[in-house]
């Protein structure tokens, strides 16, 4: 009997709704060589040995932006190596109630000098934030078993598991998606930047929506129906690492 073994597994997230993608069409490649790994049923795609320790994966859908991710092998669960890889939806792809698109441009004056073409500045990732508060403030941050816990205080209706948020004190950001819930108010979270705890107690926790540029500087951030009428600036987002 043949044994094969598993390398890692990426599971696919819509950034938006922090719903796994479960609809086919998805091409990957590595090595500029188009690579098939088995796509399981519940969302997962299983890339099997032999890896190296290190693995570029490009990703490309119909109705996501095009991606790449660097798997590294040795910071996954040896138990249950999968690496969630959030996408970014296309606009006019598919209609829903639910959703509307803020749509804009941001200047590539602004972020390049004279000598350089917009081609080489874009595409970058862009964010804007709801136009009103969760109704949750941040408390503080701990790192238990290689997790970091976020609790809050306050109250809210939102459904927060699988979205992005914020936490933005006006000198530093701290985006991060939420994973899950435990208790009253707490959750495991995924820094995007510098960790929550680097942020006052009181902060409010904002909900963030995410896409990227095309090659032009253009945007459409998918949003909650009618926050596009609501949202007046929109940012580029800084992975900033913590000093």
């Amino acid at each position: 009997m043949i044994r094969m073994k598993i390398a890692f597994a990426l599971r696919l997230v819509d950034d938006f709704s922090g719903q796994c993608i479960r609809k086919g069409g998805i091409l990957f490649s590595s090595g500029g060589k188009v690579v098939h790994p088995v796509e399981k049923a519940e969302g997962l795609y299983i890339f099997l040995e032999p890896q190296e320790r290190e693995t570029r994966v490009f990703i490309e859908g119909p109705d996501y932006h095009a991606c790449s991710v660097l798997v590294q092998k040795e910071l996954l669960d040896p138990e249950e190596p999968v690496a969630d890889v959030r996408m970014h939806l296309l606009p006019g792809r598919e209609h829903s109630r639910l959703r509307g698109w803020l749509t804009g441009s941001i200047e590539a004056a602004s972020m390049k000098t004279v000598s350089m073409e917009a081609e080489e500045v874009f595409p970058v990732e862009v964010y804007a934030r709801k136009s009103s508060p969760t109704g949750l403030a941040f408390r503080e941050c701990q790192h238990v078993e290689g997790g970091c816990w976020a609790s809050f205080q306050g109250f809210t209706k939102e459904k927060l598991t699988g979205r992005t948020y914020v936490l933005d004190d006006g000198k530093l950001q701290a985006p991060f998606v939420i994973v899950e819930k435990r208790g009253i108010n707490e959750y495991r979270i995924e820094p995007l930047g510098i960790p929550p705890d680097k942020i006052r107690a009181g902060t409010p926790l904002v909900r963030l929506y995410r896409s990227v540029t095309d090659r032009r500087g253009a945007y459409a951030i998918p949003v909650d129906a009618g926050e596009e009428d609501h949202i007046t600036e929109v940012r580029i987002l800084q992975h900033t690492s913590p000093s």
